[in-house]
């Protein structure tokens, strides 16, 4: 299942020609392994377009599951907006890993506003690559955890197309068509691509729990022939998306959620999601000499976020009824419609774009037996998240909410947040034999500006603004290595000097504004490979001197938005995967196997000194030396038992995930019961869900394929976040057809 991006899934498999020699090497232009994770001094992990189409899955946390080292919370069911970490770092809104697809920034506003709200249609992608270590220091901003980097539909060599049905449980659907061609000098792809669902949560009273996403993308490329002396390519990609999501921020309390896991209040039924983004790049790829590249791209997106939700019910905060129903038991039954009552209600319009231009230089050259690589980059960016947040006032009439008071746009959040960046990195490879030695450094300097124009300045005229810069330069050394014990065996290591921005700079935070988050990360792996065994384990450890806070709605804080820093820290853990194709003894035929694979993922994360937190996603109170970091999974495991023939695959997964602390603490946990207090439960219960998928091949051209979520139907607790107790997708089938062109 994983394995490395080889070059026969974008149609490079044999590359006879310069001209497939220069597509080739534009392929390793957007991917952030180079190619092969075999070759990457450092833990990369990546899954090509033959794993992914086994799979047949669009939601991108169940296949990141696969890969150890990764930290997921499940929210919406769907995948839609994955919260992921890397190595320990928070997951909430996947803010603190950079986020990639085709090697550049995706994220709304990587540096003003990190959360990613917006998240690729991952139903649309051919494969996806994960660096952790040192040697994923030339992917930032955020060097601690690593990089995800997502990889659309490639042009393909000559004319090829897609057309992908299906329909499900749920009313979930896909319609997905792609078709593209190379000719002489000119290249393109475009593809069309729907998602959509009615939802697996019941709302009170009925209603549409479900989305509707849609993709449009597109590129053309052209290039020299394949004769000139000197070759380049221009490539123009566009992707347009958008989608209406009935969601919300709402889970459950415990006593409900045991009544009915998927039981949606009332109180939501005017929750919504408006999202749309717009992403530009133009790419030019220079061959000036046989072993100089240089890779150059603009890039430009805009994206629009509206995710109006209900925030109070009765006068009384959800995260209080929540926290003691009984007490606020009138607020409670506003919220599920029992009784009539008065509801907050908050549009948080927010408008992003991000915009720069990144060019990378690739030299190789020998000197007798050494082979040195020389790789320079430097990017420019800028982007910016203006929030306009509307409060009104709904009122809870017989189940029914109407709305009493429209607000004016802006009275509950009018700020603009901008960030500038210059990054840049060096890094020499010496290849000597066996050994391969990676010293490197990367420079960020990044500006910030917070403009909070206030909730009575509609206008922005500036009456009441308060300001705040910030200005941030930083060195970030490190170096890997790896050695060739035998073909079969490498082991490699590797530190470095990760670093995560700290956020706007606060104009109303009394403990003074954050500093930049620092560690000290360090790993040492070891590879084995023979005869369809492949084998990795990894040991690291992160050294944090400033670990960051943060207070999000969406990670269970107030939602100020500050970041705070909570000192010392250290995370370490081991990463663990093995894969074997088996091969039934009494068949021997290599045309029929069993592929098995299982990984394992052990981290410990504790605060290494005692504070006072002022509140956020950690909560309030002392949080002590040695308390573990909450929302860090210590045990997670993975195992796949498939069946392979050239006419069909099948494959079940199961994937587990420990017991995890919700709150800070090293003693006793409290996991859901009986015990209807919401802030007293500080762990949630392990889980183990399964799923299953399977292909039949009628011919090359025709494939029928089903996928069944959650096979036994598992009905615990997957999360407590937003705000409440959320479920897994319950158990649902999808079926469908693939047709090559």
């Amino acid at each position: 299942m994983i394995s490395v991006l080889l070059s026969s899934v974008y149609s490079f498999a044999q590359v006879q020609t310069k001209e497939d020699s220069l597509k080739l090497k534009e392929f390793e232009a957007v991917s952030i392994v180079g190619g092969s994770t075999k070759k990457v001094p450092g833990s990369g992990e990546a899954i090509d377009a033959l794993a992914l189409s086994k799979m047949n899955q669009p939601d991108i946390n169940k296949v990141l599951r696969t890969i150890p080292g990764v930290n997921i919370r499940d929210e919406e069911g769907f995948g839609l907006r994955p919260n992921i970490g890397l190595r320990g770092v928070p997951v909430n809104r996947s803010a603190k890993i950079t986020l990639m697809e085709d090697g550049v920034l995706i994220a709304p506003a990587p540096y003003a506003d990190p959360s990613a709200y917006y998240f690729p249609t991952f139903a649309r992608m051919q494969g996806i690559e994960v660096l952790k270590g040192s040697c994923q220091i030339k992917y930032g901003p955020y060097t601690i955890g690593g990089a995800v980097n997502l990889l659309s539909t490639p042009i393909p060599n000559s004319f090829k197309g897609l057309i992908q049905l299906n329909y499900g449980s749920f009313g979930t659907n896909q319609q997905r068509i792609w078709i593209g061609d190379s000719q002489t000098n000119f290249d393109y792809v475009f593809e069309v691509n729907r998602l959509a669902s009615l939802g697996f949560k019941e709302l009170d009273g009925g209603g549409n729990t479900g989305f509707d996403r849609r993709d449009f993308v597109g590129k053309v490329r052209w290039h020299t022939s394949q004769n000139a002396k000197i070759r380049q390519s221009l490539t123009f990609k566009f992707v347009r998306s958008e989608e209406e999501g009935n969601e919300t921020y709402l889970g459950l309390t415990y006593a409900d959620f045991q009544d009915n896991p998927l039981r949606r209040y009332a109180g939501t039924q005017k929750d919504i999601l408006n999202m749309n983004h717009t992403h530009l790049t133009l790419s030019h790829v220079l061959f000036p000499t046989k072993s100089l590249s240089i890779h150059t791209t603009a890039y430009y997106s805009e994206t629009f976020r509206d995710w109006a939700r209900a925030n109070s019910f009765g006068g009384q905060s959800i995260n209080s009824i929540l926290a003691d129903p009984i007490a606020n038991q009138t607020e409670y039954q506003i919220m599920t419609g029992q009784t009539d009552g008065s509801i907050i209600y908050r549009s948080a319009a927010r408008f992003y774009y991000s915009k720069g231009i990144q060019t990378a230089l690739n030299q190789h050259f020998k000197t007798g037996n050494l082979v040195h690589k020389i790789q320079l980059g430097i990017r420019y960016h800028e982007d910016q998240a203006d929030r306009y947040g509307t409060q009104s006032t709904y009122a809870m009439t017989n189940g029914t909410m109407s709305m009493t008071t429209a607000g004016i746009q802006g009275n509950q959040e009018n700020q603009i947040r901008n960030a500038k960046s210059v990054a840049a990195y060096f890094n020499y490879e010496l290849v000597i034999k066996g050994f391969k030695l990676i010293p490197g450094i990367r420079y960020e300097y990044i500006e910030f500006e917070f403009l909070n124009y206030g909730t009575a300045d509609y206008e922005r005229i500036g009456t009441n603004l308060a300001s705040a810069n910030n200005f941030i330069s930083v060195f970030l050394p490190g170096v890997s290595a790896s050695y060739d014990i035998t073909q079969k065996m490498n082991v490699f290591a590797g530190v470095h000097k990760g670093f995560s921005p700290p956020g706007m700079p606060s104009v109303t935070s009394t403990t003074g504004q954050a500093r930049e988050e620092e560690a000290i990360n360090y790993e040492l792996g070891y590879r084995y490979s023979s005869n369809g065994f492949n084998l990795q384990t990894v040991g690291f450890l992160s050294d944090y001197s400033n670990i960051l806070g943060s207070d999000n709605v969406s990670g269970g804080g107030a939602g100020t938005g500050d970041m705070f820093n909570a000192g010392n820290a250290t995370i370490q853990g081991i990463e663990f995967s093995a894969e074997y194709h088996f091969v039934p003894s009494k068949l021997n035929h290599p045309e029929f196997k069993i592929p098995v694979r299982l990984t394992y993922t052990f981290t410990d994360a504790r605060f290494d000194e005692t504070f006072v937190n002022g509140g956020g996603d950690w909560g309030t109170g002392t949080i002590n030396e040695g308390d573990m970091i909450p929302f860090i999974t210590p045990h997670l495991g993975m195992l796949s038992v498939g069946v392979e023939h050239k006419k069909f695959n099948a494959m079940v997964s199961g994937r587990y995930a420990g017991l995890t602390r919700t709150t800070p603490g090293q003693n006793e946990v409290t996991v859901p019961g009986s015990n209807e207090n919401f802030s007293d439960v500080n762990a949630i219960e392990a889980y183990t869900i399964l799923d299953l998928s399977a292909n039949y091949h009628f011919n090359k051209m025709w494939t029928v394929y089903t996928t069944v979520n959650n096979l036994t139907n598992n009905r615990r607790i997957v999360a407590n976040l937003p705000q409440g107790y959320r479920p897994a997708m319950p158990f649902a089938m999808n079926l469908g057809v693939k047709i090559n062109l």
